[in-house]
């Protein structure tokens, strides 16, 4: 023996409360098993009065699906279905069924899309056409896929295939008689439905019905269902201001509870104004809507107050009830089914769960279940991302650019991949906007240690000079343990850099250092001064980034005319702000050869940089070559003495580096001038101009999966070049100032000025002085 259950005839306005007091979603309300399959001969609804269309209240955003008709599709505002279509998810191919009261099947919203499948499975001794009695059918329907077509509002999932299954109970949905009128379904016209959905290939299956538990005969056809990958939507029930109204209608709960994973109980949220036509209270449950209860793990709630949709007329109504927060959820499963065509039945349920919004109490809760739907967070990447065909992580961010690359990584540069998230989707995305740009430098603040001390001293071939730092804060240096300054000095102190200079014979001498570069060294063997600036870097001397150097050596042969130097440095890559590629270490080995021609110097150096992790400073993720990067530098210097204490100089650096994801060129150039004896025998005067190391051409070079076939689950390959050139170039101006005063202290000034710092084009001018005062001991 079946069991009727009932659906209001056109539930709209308050009118379904009143009209639909309890039972299932949308109106459907649940009525005590008869003797026989017939149901009993409801009273019919009055008919609701159609409604003025709100305006829209502004723009949601989107592009070219952000139209007044999306705009009045609220259904789909309040899932945020907008962030689907952007993606190319409108449900084309993909087929929803509904069972329910039939459909008007001449509406323009459903014009070429209703399946042959479709079929009246009530009254399967006389097939009845497709049309709708109640006009309940016809708006869950729209409300899940009415065509956009510029007209009114559209469907979640608007280009889907409609899948209708018929099956109210014949005369049920015009027979005035009875308490509460309204459609009646048997169990046995339900299963018929949904083997009937199954058969036409249906992904999800809409039933905006309600009532008692169902019997064997319609679970059995649900498991079939589910077993093959089928989702089934069912409403929550409208007994919110019930007793009964804490656990969602029986008619959803049981399968719920039988087929976990399969099942979407639909509960709504929202309150509907019929004075001012407004829905608001997107956070709070619906007052008529059934809370989670029981069922809590498998609620999904969804707008279902003041639904704009339209009835077996066309005419347009809004509508309330849990029955219109069901198609809401359906269409949504259609719209992932179709983006993500990988997905199976339950993976979509999953998704859809974890990508709620959480309400209420935190977690799932036994009042909104697993949140508010949310599309946008839907069709997001969820879980671990990698990329496709290789398993390698994708993050947020997966780089640290190289200094010398300036704002390239964020100038419009492209290094598009496919990638997968934890459900195996497919997203395209552009990992050169994953890599951080490298903070801008700030070298006064490195430059200016304070409370420095310098302190040398000779004794024969043997020079050893030092720097003390009295600075607390300062994240580097070396306890001073065996020194011979005091013990006051001694617990306060930090030494900064040391060297010792040994000459060996009149040809040969060597030099060791510790937080002193190796160029620096090989400068004081061959007596060719860089000059005292702060802010404008020897561009032959730095490799392109700040480091904090630790041991360093260097070793001077003059061979006849010309000077043969070899030396050599290990460090770290420093950063004032600490990214992934800070603490990093390198080495550097150099050969110089340089030869004074009377008044001219000239030098002509190889030099080999070697980081373990990092690319001239920057670091890149495995997704983006990983491991660490090998430059060779050629590096030329001209020094020319023009008289008087004058001397001019040229540098010029190019460097060629190999990394796991590319290569690239870079350089540098620098011009000094100088001064020596300017008010006093001793004092010194310079004008320095230069660029820092900036990458001139080239970049990443890498193969990457450019395209996904989800027949084969595989990606398709192919080279993929992004430059790191960047479109801003630092240009440095300095003019320094010292002279000697009390005899071992000296005091300088220093003028600059930055133009576009950090190769970032949109950068401030960075324009600042300093004035120094030191004192040896």
């Amino acid at each position: 023996m079946g069991k009727a259950l009932l659906v209001c005839g056109a539930a709209g306005l308050a009118l379904l409360l009143s009209g639909c007091g309890g039972g299932g979603g949308g109106g459907v309300q649940p009525i005590s098993p008869p003797p026989t399959s017939v149901a009993p001969t409801p009273t019919p609804t009055p008919t609701p009065t159609p409604t003025p269309t709100p305006p829209p209240t502004g723009p949601v955003g989107g592009g070219a699906f952000d139209t007044t008709e999306y705009r009045n599709s609220n259904a789909a505002v309040a899932a945020n279905a907008i962030a689907a279509y952007n993606l190319g998810a409108t449900g084309q191919g993909i087929k929803l069924a509904v069972i329910d009261s039939g459909i008007n099947p001449s509406l323009s919203e459903f014009s070429g899309r209703i399946d042959p499948a479709s079929r009246d499975v009530g009254n399967i001794s006389s097939p009845r056409p497709l049309g709708d009695e109640s006009g309940h059918g016809t708006a869950v329907t729209a409300t899940a896929a009415a065509a956009k077509n510029d007209v009114y509002m559209h469907g979640v999932a608007f280009n889907s295939t409609i899948v209708m299954l018929k099956a109210d109970t014949p005369g049920s949905c015009t027979d005035t008689s009875g308490e509460k009128p309204g459609c009646s379904f048997s169990d046995s016209s339900i299963a018929r439905g949904v083997d009937a959905a199954l058969a036409a290939g249906a992904r999800v299956i809409n039933i905006s019905l309600g009532g008692s538990s169902p019997n064997s005969t319609l679970l059995n056809a649900m498991g079939r269902a589910v077993s093959a990958g089928v989702v089934l939507v069912i409403s929550a029930g409208n007994d919110g201001d019930e007793p009964k109204g804490v656990n969602a209608d029986p008619f959803a709960a049981v399968p719920a509870a039988n087929f976990p994973g399969h099942v979407i109980v639909a509960g709504s949220v929202g309150t509907f104004n019929s004075t001012t036509f407004q829905t608001t209270n997107l956070d709070q449950i619906s007052p008529f809507s059934n809370r989670a209860g029981t069922a809590q793990n498998n609620v999904l709630m969804a707008l279902g107050a003041g639904v704009k949709t339209i009835d077996e007329t066309g005419a347009r109504y809004y509508y309330s009830g849990t029955s219109f927060a069901a198609p809401t959820v359906t269409g949504s499963v259609a719209l992932l089914a179709q983006l993500f065509p990988n997905l199976n039945g339950q993976q979509i349920v999953d998704i859809l769960f974890r990508s709620a919004d959480d309400l209420g109490a935190p977690g799932t809760d036994a009042i909104f279940g697993r949140g508010r739907l949310n599309l946008a967070r839907a069709v997001s990447p969820i879980g671990a991302t990698s990329l496709a065909g290789s398993g390698v992580p994708v993050t947020g961010s997966n780089g640290a650019a190289p200094p010398a690359s300036g704002d390239a990584a964020k100038s419009g540069s492209s290094l598009g991949a496919i990638i997968l998230d934890g459900y195996s989707r497919a997203y395209a995305v552009n990992l050169a906007q994953t890599i951080r740009i490298a903070e801008q430098a700030q070298p006064l603040r490195r430059a200016l240690l304070g409370n420095a001390k310098v302190a040398g001293g000779t004794a024969g071939p043997l020079s050893i000079a030092m720097t003390v730092s009295e600075r607390k804060d300062l994240q580097q240096g070396f306890g001073l343990e065996r020194t011979n300054i005091g013990p006051e000095d001694l617990r306060k102190a930090r030494l900064l850099a040391g060297s010792a200079v040994a000459r060996l014979d009149d040809r040969t001498a060597v030099a060791f250092g510790f937080a002193e570069g190796a160029k620096a060294l090989e400068r004081r063997l061959s007596g060719a001064d860089a000059g005292a600036f702060l802010i404008a870097r020897d561009v032959a001397g730095s490799p392109g980034f700040d480091t904090r150097q630790g041991g360093s050596m260097a070793f001077r042969r003059n061979l006849g005319p010309v000077g043969v130097t070899v030396a050599g440095e290990t460090g770290e890559v420093w950063t004032d702000i600490r990214t992934s590629a800070t603490g990093s270490r390198y080495r550097w080995t150099g050969f110089t050869l340089d030869r004074r021609m009377g008044g001219t110097w000239l030098s002509a150096g190889l030099g080999r940089l070697e980081e373990r992790e990092t690319v001239l400073g920057g670091r890149m993720g495995a997704a983006l070559g990983g491991g660490g990067a090998g430059t060779t530098f050629l590096d030329l210097e001209a020094r020319r003495e023009l008289g008087s204490g004058v001397t001019a100089s040229l540098t010029a650096r190019r460097g060629w580096t190999r990394f796991g994801g590319g290569e690239f060129t870079s350089a540098a150039y620098g011009f000094d001038l100088a001064k020596i004896g300017l008010l006093n025998g001793r004092d010194r005067l310079g004008l320095r101009l230069s660029q820092p190391l900036r990458i001139d051409s080239g970049g990443f070079a890498m193969t990457l999966p450019t395209g996904f076939n989800y027949d084969s689950m595989t990606p398709v390959y192919g080279l993929v070049r992004s430059s790191l050139a960047p479109k801003g170039r630092e240009l440095d101006a300095e003019l320094s100032y010292a002279t000697p005063v009390l005899g071992t202290g000296w005091i300088g000034a220093n003028l600059y000025g930055r133009r576009q710092p950090g190769h970032i084009a949109s950068a401030a001018p960075d324009v600042g002085a300093a004035m120094r005062f030191t004192l040896g001991f």
